[in-house]
C-alpha cells in the first residue's frame, strides 16, 4: 500500500498513520506487561509486531517525504521534463510561464483557463491564432502568448479578469522587463 502525498485518498492515508501510531503505543504496553509477567514469548512477538507496523509506518513516511521533496524540488526549480519554467501566484494559484527563445512569455493555457472558468476546448479559442496560442518549444502543452493573454482578459466576463490583468502587468511582465535590464545592462566597475 502506498501513502503517497499525491494519494487519490488523503483522509484514508491519515487514518491508516494515526491507527498504526495507536497500534504501536498499545502493542509497546503490551510488551511492557508481558515483560512484566514474565512471557518473553508474547513479549518477542509483540516487538515483530511492533517492527514490522514500525517499518511499515516510517516507510510510508519516507515515501511521502521523499517524493513530496522531488516534487518540490522540480516546482521551484521550474523544470519540466528538459524545459524550463517560471511560475507567479495569482491569488493563491501557480502559473506557470514558459519563455521561449526570443524570451517572450507563455502563460499554461490550463491554469489561466482554471482561474478565469473557462473549458479548454477547440470552441472557446477557436478565433485565436497561432502566435495567441500554441505550443511553444519551451513548454510540452498549449499555452497563450502575451497577446492571447491580453485578448481573453480582454473579452472575459469573470470577476477576476480585471485582477488578473493589474497581475500580468505588475508582477509578470514587469519583473521580466526588469530582469532583462539587468541582464542587458554592462556591469559596473
Amino acid at each position: 500500500m502506498s501513502f503517497g502525498v499525491d494519494d487519490e485518498r488523503p483522509v484514508l492515508k491519515w487514518v491508516l498513520r494515526i491507527a498504526s501510531i495507536g497500534v504501536i503505543i498499545g502493542v509497546l504496553f503490551g510488551i511492557g506487561g508481558a515483560m512484566k509477567k514474565g512471557d518473553t514469548f508474547t513479549a518477542a512477538m509483540l516487538v515483530f509486531l511492533v517492527a514490522g507496523l514500525g517499518a511499515l509506518f516510517a516507510w510510508s513516511w519516507t515515501g511521502a517525504i521523499f517524493s513530496s521533496l522531488a516534487s518540490a524540488k522540480q516546482f521551484v526549480e521550474g523544470v519540466e521534463g528538459d524545459h524550463r519554467h517560471e511560475w507567479y501566484a495569482f491569488k493563491g494559484r501557480r502559473v506557470r510561464v514558459f519563455l521561449d527563445e526570443k524570451t517572450q512569455p507563455w502563460f499554461a493555457l490550463n491554469e489561466i483557463a482554471f482561474i478565469l472558468a473557462l473549458e479548454v476546448d477547440t470552441d472557446t479559442f477557436r478565433h485565436y491564432s497561432g502566435h495567441e496560442i500554441a505550443i511553444p518549444e519551451a513548454a510540452t502543452e498549449k499555452c497563450l502568448s502575451e497577446a492571447g493573454l491580453r485578448r481573453l482578459i480582454r473579452y472575459s466576463k469573470h470577476p477576476d479578469a480585471g485582477a488578473l490583468g493589474l497581475w500580468l502587468e505588475r508582477e509578470v511582465l514587469r519583473m521580466l522587463r526588469n530582469r532583462a535590464e539587468a541582464n542587458a545592462s554592462p556591469p559596473s566597475a
